[in-house]
């Protein structure tokens, strides 16, 4: 345990593992140094923090933090969420304690908005069952009336696409929607819709009654867990799909299974799941209307550059005393 405890005579610790560029690394050595806590949860960083007194700065991309982790790192002065989301921290104490929350939020918005397209195309074209039908020897003729039925799948352009949250993420995805000469409807109380985006402001309900393919980009809140509920399932037709690349607890998993096993809706596209890593007995993995993916949304090299450039200047703020650029207020 010792060793756990000597590591961690620096000022930021990054409570989970997750991209940093050398550069970063480098750069927060010289403002006296990091180490990586690889915590298991919570309980687990708490333990390892304990007798800590010279942290400053924790980072973490899951690793739920708050009050325990103050009680074992009382010098901390700043929480920053590596990525957008931030419903891991627990905002309201920190701040109410005169700690620094912040996030690094648009650094991964174009590497997410991307993936909501390759997963939205995989499941329009069956991408994914077209590479298992390959890999299982299934394409034994030339021509293509011998292809299975499944395979005939259907194109984006032309669709109605629903937009719910219009902010750094879904902002991008409506500009890649346009290239595919989507109607695009957006519901987002809070952000305002610019002119030349293209886009139409619309109501929920007239979004989930419409829509063709509704995009989730939320943060998770207590407003919006399980917004997408069996109610609003019930409102799309019968060939609209679902993506999600926001997260898991946004959707009432459990109506979303029963939906796509009764074929009420077209199928569902998902990086992101009430329980993460999904577990292997999940009904999803019998479901061939389902696209998966493991929480990937900001893994490209590019977005990890931007959000290790963002967290190095959120440490510099936090340990210099300076309001940090992405505050949460």
């Amino acid at each position: 345990m010792m060793a756990d405890k000597e590591k961690f005579f620096v000022p930021v610790i990054f409570a989970d593992r997750f991209f940093m560029s050398a550069n970063a690394l480098a750069d927060i050595t010289l403002k006296g140094g990091y180490a990586w806590a690889d915590a298991k949860d919570h309980f687990d960083l708490a333990e390892k923090l304990t007798g800590s007194p010279f942290v400053r700065v924790i980072v973490s991309e899951y690793i739920k933090i708050n009050s325990l982790i103050l009680e074992q790192a009382p010098g901390l002065k700043g929480v920053i969420a590596y990525g957008a989301g931030y419903d891991h921290i627990d905002v309201d104490f920190f701040t109410s304690r005169g700690i620094f929350v912040c996030n690094c939020r648009g650094e991964n918005a174009q590497a997410v908005a991307e993936l909501t397209f390759g997963l939205l195309l995989s499941l329009m074209r069956r991408i994914h069952l077209a590479d298992h039908f390959i890999r299982e020897n299934g394409w034994k003729r030339t021509d293509s009336a011998a292809l299975p039925e499944w395979t005939m799948g259907r194109e984006l352009w032309g669709k109605t696409f629903g937009i719910i949250g219009l902010g750094q993420i879904g902002s991008r995805v409506a500009r890649i929607a346009r290239g595919f000469d989507m109607r695009i409807l957006s519901y987002d109380p809070f952000a305002q819709i610019k002119e030349g985006m293209g886009v139409e402001s619309a109501g929920l309900e007239d979004i989930l009654s419409n829509a063709d393919i509704i995009s989730l980009h939320v943060p998770l809140t207590a407003e919006t867990e399980k917004m997408v509920n069996a109610r609003a399932l019930s409102l799309l037709k019968p060939e609209a799909v679902l993506v999600n690349t926001s997260r898991g607890k946004i959707i009432d998993e459990p109506a979303l299974i029963k939906a796509l096993e009764e074929r009420r809706i077209g199928g569902a596209a998902l990086d992101v799941f009430s329980q993460e890593p999904i577990p292997s007995d999940h009904p999803f993995f019998r479901l061939k209307n389902v696209v998966l993916s493991p929480h990937m949304g900001a893994m490209t090299q590019e977005a990890g550059e931007r959000l290790s450039d963002a967290v190095v200047r959120q440490v510099r703020d936090i340990i210099t005393g300076r309001k940090p650029e992405c505050l949460i207020e």
